[in-house]
């Protein structure tokens, strides 16, 4: 028969302090990582913001007449307006 145990079993020994240092860098490099990635994310993020508002400058404002859509066409007169007196203005 069994013998019953007396008293708690002995715990196990703690990490060393070079374990703790080892996990503790190991700590500090992930986190130094994380905030680069994130750095450069904010980076392209503001880039393809720039990129995305200089190609809408280029195509907002006033349209020329010439240039626009209906190049040349302009606006259309109506019948009143094209008579002989104003020949079309």
């Amino acid at each position: 028969m069994c013998k019953p145990l007396t008293g708690s079993p002995p715990k196990p020994p703690g990490p060393s302090a070079a374990e703790i240092e080892a996990q503790e860098s190991s700590r500090r490099a992930q986190r130094k990582a994380l905030q680069e990635e994130r750095r450069t994310a904010a980076q392209l993020k503001a880039e393809q913001f720039e990129m995305t508002q200089a190609a809408l400058a280029g195509r907002r404002g006033r349209r020329s007449l010439l240039s626009g859509k209906k190049g040349g066409r302009g606006f259309e007169l109506s019948e009143a307006y094209k008579t002989k007196q104003t020949l079309g203005a």
